[in-house]
């Protein structure tokens, strides 16, 4: 006799059963001790940002925590990502797309989530196919001169901060090519760092 699967119903049903039984501070106890070890936060979570799926819910939970946190753009000094996610901002790749697929490099390769961020609309236009490296070296000059070249920030305090919220390794300015991979591991680690954390103080 074949084996008919549990329906999504039946599931949810024996979850709201659960939870009258036991009390949903109990149930969420069990489902966090399951699912959320340090395992999950320091591999597994890594592991789903490692996609260039723009739908992918851990990648839609990192810009709710940038919300939460009311996080500046890449960049800006006034400009909120949940207000560019709210009037559907321009998503900037750090390492430029077309500069990435100049040099031989796939789809898959320069659209993974952790190349990712809000950006205003001008900025972006600014930052054209140029390497990190040059875009972000310009602007440590800008926090130097204070002659404004992209967006609002110009003291180095600032600049570092906001590369903070926004999970950019702050050695960004001197990556090139070859970095691109180590840049892409050290990002979804901070990322999934900010994850925990937007968690954690829910």
């Amino acid at each position: 006799m074949a084996v008919i699967p549990r329906s999504p119903e039946s599931k949810f049903d024996s979850d709201i059963r659960e939870i009258n039984e036991s009390g949903i501070e109990r149930v969420l106890q069990d489902v966090e001790t399951a699912y959320l070890s340090d395992s999950f936060w320091d591999a597994g979570l890594i592991q789903c940002l490692t996609t260039a799926g723009s739908r992918a819910p851990a990648l839609h939970v990192f810009w709710a925590a940038h919300g939460k946190c009311n996080d500046k753009g890449i960049l800006s000094r006034n400009i909120s990502v949940k207000e560019m996610i709210e009037h559907l901002g321009d998503i900037h790749h750090i390492f430029p797309r077309q500069y990435l697929k100049e040099n031989g490099f796939s789809q898959s390769q320069y659209n993974q989530v952790a190349n990712c961020v809000y950006v205003q609309q001008e900025i972006n236009i600014k930052f054209g196919k140029r390497s990190p490296a040059d875009y972000i070296g310009q602007i440590r000059e800008q926090c130097q001169s204070r002659k404004l070249a992209f967006g609002g920030i110009d003291t180095l305090s600032d600049f570092v901060a906001n590369l903070g919220a926004n999970c950019i390794p702050g050695t960004i300015y001197q990556m090139t090519l070859e970095d691109y991979e180590v840049f892409l591991g050290v990002r979804r680690a901070l990322m999934a760092q900010k994850i925990k954390r937007y968690y954690q103080n829910l």
